[in-house]
């Protein structure tokens, strides 16, 4: 039962290639002074936007999945047929809300760490986010900010990707931890790379955006995605505009 709902739930989302699933170490969520931010491939990191000024780090907890040479060259390959450049490392542009229809941290952490073949288009590298917020507002980083994660087709090569654990626009807007911890992990991101609030985006609205980009159309023509629709974002980019940089 349990395999074959995480199996349903990889398509719920998938941003969404021969390689088998790489073994999944035990892993626990550290205090990010364990692992800093940035600090995977720190000497290889793409330019970034300088510095904003703005609101205070939140508490993060690193709990990274492996994403070793293999999977960044997977990435890269996946970066060359879709955006026409060999590249696995991120500028961040962009920030994509996303809710995971995962009922728990610890099944979401595997299922990104299994680095399997998505069920939309099979191709690998597997799906994952940059962060993770929990139902108590914990915030989780899997992945540094300056690593693409394919988490939202055509966007993948410019964005962030933030999960919620939850099944609905509804359910993640309803609690007030989670959100509050959104709002304020996704104003420090956007403070700190320069993004404008137009630009965090809710996954179902990314093919409608300047930043969409897509070498096969044949692949994707439409969004497959529902969460965190227009109409909600409108709400949550509302929000976001109270927290301003300094």
């Amino acid at each position: 039962m349990r395999r074959a709902v995480l199996a349903g739930l990889a398509v719920a989302i998938a941003a969404c290639g021969s390689d088998r699933e790489v073994s999944v170490p035990r892993a626990e969520p550290t205090s990010a002074a364990s692992a800093p931010l940035g600090a995977t491939a720190a000497s290889t990191t793409a330019p970034t936007a300088a510095p904003v000024a703005g609101p205070p780090r939140p508490p993060i907890l690193a709990y990274r999945i492996p994403y070793g040479a293999k999977r960044r060259a997977q990435m890269a390959a996946y970066s060359r047929r879709h955006y026409g450049d060999p590249e696995w490392r991120l500028d961040p542009r962009v920030i994509v809300q996303h809710w995971t229809s995962i009922a728990s941290v610890r099944d979401t952490w595997r299922l990104f760490a299994r680095n399997r073949r998505d069920p939309e288009l099979g191709e690998l590298p597997g799906t994952c986010a940059h962060f993770l917020v929990g139902r108590d507002g914990t915030i989780y980083q899997l992945v540094s900010e300056r690593i693409r994660c394919r988490h939202a087709f055509g966007v993948n090569h410019v964005s962030l990707g933030i999960e919620h654990i939850g099944f609905s626009d509804a359910e993640v807007m309803r609690n007030r931890r989670q959100l509050a911890a959104s709002l304020a992990l996704t104003r420090w991101l956007a403070c700190r790379y320069g993004i404008a609030i137009r630009d965090v985006l809710g996954h179902s609205e990314t093919v409608r955006t300047r930043w969409y980009t897509e070498l096969r159309p044949d692949r994707h023509t439409r969004s497959t995605h529902s969460d965190f629709r227009g109409g909600t974002m409108r709400r949550y980019r509302a929000r976001l505009a109270g927290l301003r940089c300094a």
